[in-house]
């Protein structure tokens, strides 16, 4: 039996910040409405998050994404424009010339409504609308993502879009793991947790390509994994002393990484806690998923689902265009085992 209670955890410039717990047995999960952000993942008395202590940290470190929930596309889209039908459109460029994560002011900045879902309620509904325009996206869009707590420790994560224009669409959550744990930071300090170190996480990744890159940016050409430090078709260890993601780069993962078909009840990553034993498996209905770890060895790690990066300028790739009229529609699903 899952069991739901709501607080009010802060105010930002003079607006209510919500806060949501979700419980089942050994799992909390909460939720806060700035972000429609996961704020804490807590299985079996571990950390599985990185968690800032007070509403106004998330705001200020908002680019850093902890947690929220990224659009209206994520990853990035090169030259800040894309095209639909021939017709241009310009976006804000907040990264290097290119747009990021939405731009400056993405779904993950903003104060979302919300409400408890389900009869008895098992789950949280948050709810945005962004304008026509918005960041020079074209549509009005209304926005849902709906986070539930399941038997069997399982954390679902199900998001909804429609627009009034032809627009394009990328979501995902932002999470940063580590199913060792992170020690929860104190009230009033302004640092996240201390970080384990990420050696210590074997990964499964059910993929037999990422995307290729070039200056942060898709090539629009897939690199098979096999031979290379992208293979985690077995497992591995994430990261070791001199692991290094690609020739020219050492610094850690930031690559999408490209699922190999398979059943919907099989997980496409599965990251084991050499430490504490936890495992976490991620399901999806997405093609792909960007690895994203905080430096080599690092010490946490985002596995972000979702469509591939700058797909706008790549026919080549799953389509990321939501015509009006049309519902976007997906779910990700993280076990704790």
């Amino acid at each position: 039996m899952v069991s739901v209670s709501r607080e009010i955890w802060g105010r930002i410039d003079g607006n209510d910040v919500a806060r949501y717990i979700l419980s089942e047995d050994e799992l909390s999960v909460s939720l806060i409405s700035f972000g429609a952000s996961v704020q804490r993942i807590v299985y079996r008395g571990l950390d599985m998050v990185i968690s800032l202590p007070e509403p106004e940290l998330y705001r200020k470190y908002a680019m850093a994404c902890f947690g929220a929930v990224v659009g209206r596309y994520a990853g990035r889209i090169a030259g800040g424009r894309f095209s639909i039908d021939g017709r241009e459109y310009r976006l804000t460029r907040n990264e290097k010339g290119n747009h990021l994560h939405g731009g400056k002011h993405g779904f993950g900045t903003r104060l979302w409504e919300s409400r408890t879902t389900g009869d008895p309620a098992d789950g949280v509904t948050f709810s945005l609308l962004s304008p026509d325009g918005d960041e020079g996206y074209p549509g009005e869009m209304n926005v849902s993502v709906t986070y539930r707590v399941t038997s069997g420790h399982c954390l679902g994560i199900s998001y909804e879009a429609f627009s009034s224009r032809d627009t394009v669409i990328n979501l995902t959550n932002h999470c940063y793991f580590n199913p060792n744990g992170v020690i929860p930071p104190s009230p009033g300090r302004q640092n996240a947790n201390s970080l384990p170190d990420n050696r210590d996480i074997e990964m499964t990744i059910l993929a037999d390509s990422v995307v290729e890159l070039s200056g942060g940016l898709p090539t629009g050409r897939l690199l098979p994994v096999e031979g290379t430090g992208f293979d985690f078709r077995s497992p591995r260890k994430l990261a070791r002393d001199r692991d290094i993601s690609s020739p020219e780069d050492d610094s850690g993962f930031d690559h999408t990484f490209v699922f190999l078909p398979h059943e919907p009840e099989q997980p496409v990553a599965v990251a084991a806690g050499l430490r504490s034993g936890v495992r976490i498996s991620c399901y999806t209905d997405q093609p792909g998923a960007q690895l994203f770890t905080l430096g080599n060895p690092g010490s946490v790690f985002a596995f972000e689902t979702q469509h591939f990066p700058d797909s706008p300028h790549h026919p080549e790739f799953p389509d990321t265009v939501l015509r009006a009229g049309d519902i976007f529609r997906s779910e990700t699903v993280y076990q704790f085992s």
